[in-house]
């Protein structure tokens, strides 16, 4: 079988191109950036055509969806881009996976549950169970998605799942403004900058192998009887000052670099999940404790970034 991922030079889709590879699946890579390779394409997901003639090349069988405007603080800052993208870009490979056949892995996120109040264990059904929108661009324009690949799967026989990734973190991730705090807290505190913390937040951290072996997983035992949502993170909700301050502790750093500050208005401070669909149908838990997760991730950027 042919497998396709695109945002295959992203964090996670390089990561899940080379596990592909390694348990011996055809793999190609779509993304836009320019480059030549035999098991590389460029293709843009707004361009119909352009993904098109990528699947009548390689004959594709299964798509990890994993392009995407990325992000909240990215998704408030480039709406349209957002819309563009995660909707728009979705519905076209609903739409040549029908075509040609394949079967659809949609990432989607955590942020599709910003907008539920409380701090409840979020599982998998609760946003259609409270009707809430999510309180971001980024969270809402994914779960627009979800809601096209339902449809499809509802009323023309997609064969179409998503994954809500929970704070994935690892080996990959460059530091910058819109990466996640886990590897912005490890670049600073490796080159004594601030750690910025939010007060009364926490979060599910999972180390970026899991969540790829969670994404393969699902290829190799999903039912595709219907249209299903997973929640793919560690169940291990920590504290974000307890996950700054263990990274402190990890690199050596001063815990004068910690300072505190409230999270602004768009930021759902506690996002404690449910794994259990994915262990009860998917056999899938995660298995890397947060702190050799950290030990990984400030091992890889002390080599990468030469610090």
């Amino acid at each position: 079988m042919t497998v396709l991922v695109t945002g295959g030079l992203g964090v996670i889709g390089q990561r899940l191109t080379q596990k592909l590879r390694e348990r011996g699946y055809d793999t190609v890579q779509s993304d836009v950036r320019i480059l030549k390779q035999d098991s590389y394409r460029r293709g843009d997901i707004t361009q119909y055509v352009e993904m098109d003639r990528i699947f009548k090349e390689f004959k594709v069988e299964h798509v990890f969806h994993l392009a995407g405007e990325v992000g909240r603080v990215n998704g408030e800052e480039f709406p349209r881009r957002a819309v563009d993208i995660n909707v728009s870009g979705t519905i076209n490979l609903a739409q040549l996976c029908l075509e040609h056949g394949a079967k659809l892995y949609f990432a989607s996120t955590s942020e599709v549950y910003s907008g539920i109040p409380g701090h409840e264990k979020l599982t998998e059904g609760l946003v259609e169970e409270h009707g809430y929108a999510p309180t971001n661009v980024y969270g809402i324009s994914k779960w627009h998605a979800e809601h096209y690949l339902r449809h499809f799967t509802d009323h023309f026989e997609l064969k179409a799942l998503s994954f809500r990734f929970f704070m994935c973190y690892g080996e990959g991730e460059y530091p910058n403004p819109y990466r996640s705090a886990m590897t912005n807290f490890i670049y600073s505190a490796l080159t004594g900058k601030k750690l910025n913390v939010h007060r009364g937040t926490a979060r599910s951290w999972c180390y970026i192998d899991d969540i790829v072996d969670g994404c393969i997983t699902a290829m190799e035992k999903a039912s595709f009887t219907r249209y299903e949502a997973y929640n793919i993170g560690r169940d291990d909700l920590r504290p974000t000052e307890e996950v700054a301050e263990m990274i402190v502790k990890l690199t050596g750093a001063s815990t004068k670099q910690l300072v505190f500050s409230n999270p602004d208005r768009l930021v759902y401070p506690i996002k404690d999940a449910s794994f259990e669909k994915a262990k009860q149908e998917l056999n899938w838990e995660s298995t890397i404790p947060l702190e050799e997760g950290i030990k990984r991730t400030i091992a890889w950027q002390k080599r990468e970034l030469h610090l």
